[in-house]
């Protein structure tokens, strides 16, 4: 990943150093770019496997640049004012530390903005999981009369008449600035962004214990074991991992706990997939976001309710509302009962959250602002 940070912060050095010196010019060749194909196995670590990645967009070189630049540029927005990382800030692993995202003249986003890492491995996007690939993400927040309120035709004129563009989508995709290669480039952009290096990561899955510390592991011990109440009603697990399981600390398979009601509230309120389906089944339920990073991504949950991790286990240890009609059958197994975690338990499972930081994707170049 920093071979490949290096290469894209010297591309796009590269890029500006060309529009001085030949003043946009085309190679000799026809006019013809050859982009620089990046292997994904440059990108992807062998410990998460190869994602299903789209045929008919491969990483470029290029292509990712211009979608870097993209993400970063308030150009995107009707006031130019805002960009995409206005409210995914890569100090917050791509989230922000609101509650609700604020868009054009101050309006507020209905949701918590969801963190931008290893999307190469989802199945669908946004809490509601309305869309399924990354290139159709883009435009919902970009058109969003309450985010960044621009106009699908302003933005192809802007795109157009900007010299920085003309000369870049030329390197990318050999055709002048066009929406459609707009979402390409920013989708090899976003699919690029891993998170891989944390602690956890390094520990996962128990190979190395000495990773941890005495309280994370027994943390890693409570997050990835059943809940099983003794005689005393004390539960030596609380089941975590069936919803934030394996290397991405995400479950991705939706029936298996990949999107589901955690017993936020007694009844929908904000109606999730529901609102997306129409089904009951489907009422305030929400697509599980991954507890990598967690510790840099507050405030918690889809509306942002819970400011601290505190907050967030004391809600899984004795605030589940049970009541909720599709609270996941996961959650619902243990007959109701609240976990009533102990001081200790609590605290440790919050030490294992945080050995979940992966400090490198907060600062890495590769994803930085490159303007």
């Amino acid at each position: 990943m920093k071979k490949i940070g290096f290469l894209l912060s010297v591309g796009f050095l590269v890029f500006v150093s060309s529009c001085t010196k030949e003043n946009g010019a085309v190679p000799d060749n026809g006019g013809v770019y050859n982009p620089t194909i990046v292997d994904p196995t440059e990108i992807f670590p062998a410990e998460f496997g190869m994602p299903l990645l789209p045929k008919d967009n491969p990483f470029t070189e290029e292509g990712i640049m211009l979608g870097r630049m993209l993400f970063y540029d308030p150009m995107l927005s009707i006031d130019s004012s805002i960009s995409c990382a206005s409210c995914h800030r890569q100090e917050y692993a791509f989230a922000e530390p609101l509650d609700k995202s604020v868009g054009f003249r101050g309006l507020r986003a209905s949701r918590s903005s969801m963190p931008l890492f290893n999307l190469a491995y989802h199945h669908s996007y946004f809490w509601d999981t309305r869309v399924k690939t990354l290139r159709e993400l883009v435009f919902e927040p970009i058109q969003a009369h309450n985010e960044m309120a621009m106009t699908l035709p302003t933005l192809r004129d802007r795109l157009k008449r900007n010299k920085r563009y003309v000369d870049y989508f030329k390197k990318a995709f050999n055709h002048e600035p066009n929406l459609h290669d707009m979402s390409l480039a920013m989708e090899q952009f976003l699919l690029s962004i891993v998170s891989k290096d944390s602690r956890f990561n390094k520990f996962f899955p128990g190979d190395d214990l000495s990773v941890l510390s005495p309280s994370e592991l027994r943390g890693a011990f409570i997050y990835n074991g059943l809940i099983e109440f003794d005689d005393n009603g004390v539960t030596k697990g609380a089941d975590c991992f069936h919803c934030h399981g394996g290397e991405l600390s995400q479950q991705l398979n939706a029936s298996m706990g990949g999107i589901a009601s955690n017993g936020l509230d007694p009844e929908p309120v904000d109606l999730g997939v529901g609102g997306v389906t129409n089904r009951n089944q489907d009422m305030g339920v929400f697509k599980a976001p991954s507890l990598l990073n967690i510790a840099v991504t507050a405030p918690y949950m889809h509306d942002g309710r819970f400011q601290t991790l505190e907050e967030v286990i004391d809600h899984y240890s004795e605030g589940v509302n049970f009541d909720h009609p599709n609270i996941h059958p996961q959650m619902a197994a243990h007959g109701g009962m609240q976990l009533n975690l102990s001081k200790q338990q609590k605290e440790d499972l919050i030490a294992y959250l945080k050995s979940m930081t992966d400090s490198t994707l907060l600062v890495n170049p590769a994803y930085s602002n490159p303007f």
